[in-house]
């Protein structure tokens, strides 16, 4: 994949590149990731929605911080396991709800207790399960209804061989009602690799701001270099056009 040398980089951003990044992480990251996932995925986002983390894990227990222990978090069963250990680990119930081929089933979540979901929809791991629309629309239900939130874990996404993506639950929710109850999670380890640790997350604007008064001083454990690449590789539309060549070569296997 094609971006600027690390002499380019230099050239750019000079003594920013040994400075300490931003708390949120750095403008030109954020700037470029709201651009790419307006062109992407139709989502509309400000920079300040945004929040540059060390990898999908270190976001889970940043959520758990933010939208408090005292809520109970369902997730996926089976699933990546990690998820629910890591909301366990921040000291919060968690409840296992099975899944089927279209997501968790209908009776689960009625059942259950929980007010916060942690979904994949589009690739549950390891069942492969993809949310239909109907199943995405019973979600944003679950979160209204509970006065709770719903965790979209975009999971293997960009490897849809769409052109057109589903549309995420963020944007739904975001769509419906100006506010949303969808905090948004993906990272750059399927897309590039799984030695860069840099994820992010979209959080609607309430919770933005919440964010910034409970946790707004915690400083980016995502170093400036690697902040300054992506970018790049955002900007210059090297990222995407990688993308494409790893849908041509999936579909052709």
């Amino acid at each position: 994949m094609r971006g600027r040398c690390g002499g380019c980089l230099r050239i750019t951003y000079g003594e920013k590149l040994l400075e300490k990044p931003p708390k949120n992480g750095v403008p030109e990251l954020k700037t470029a990731l709201r651009n790419y996932l307006l062109r992407s995925r139709a989502l509309k986002v400000s920079e300040n929605q945004i929040v540059i983390g060390a990898g999908a894990e270190y976001l889970y227990g940043v959520i758990a911080e933010l939208l408090g222990t005292d809520k109970i978090y369902g997730t996926e069963s089976p699933a990546y396991s990690q998820i629910a250990r890591v909301y366990a680990a921040k000291g919060a119930k968690v409840r296992l709800l099975k899944i089927g081929e279209n997501g968790i089933l209908s009776g689960e979540l009625a059942a259950t207790d929980a007010n916060v979901l942690h979904v994949t929809p589009y690739r549950s791991y390891p069942t492969l399960a993809t949310a239909t629309a109907t199943k995405k629309a019973e979600y944003l239900r679950f979160a209204r209804e509970r006065n709770g939130y719903v965790v979209e874990d975009d999971y293997l996404s960009e490897f849809s061989p769409y052109m057109k993506p589903a549309e995420t639950l963020f944007g739904a929710a975001s769509e419906a009602d100006g506010e949303g109850r969808v905090i948004y999670v993906n990272t750059f380890s399927k897309t590039l690799s799984p030695a860069l640790r840099v994820g992010y997350m979209l959080l609607p604007p309430a919770l933005a701001q919440a964010y910034e008064k409970k946790l707004g001083f915690y400083s980016s454990p995502v170093p400036a270099p690697e902040q300054y690449v992506l970018a790049e590789l955002l900007s210059d539309g090297s990222f995407e056009r990688h993308l494409n060549r790893l849908r041509r070569k999936l579909k052709n296997n």
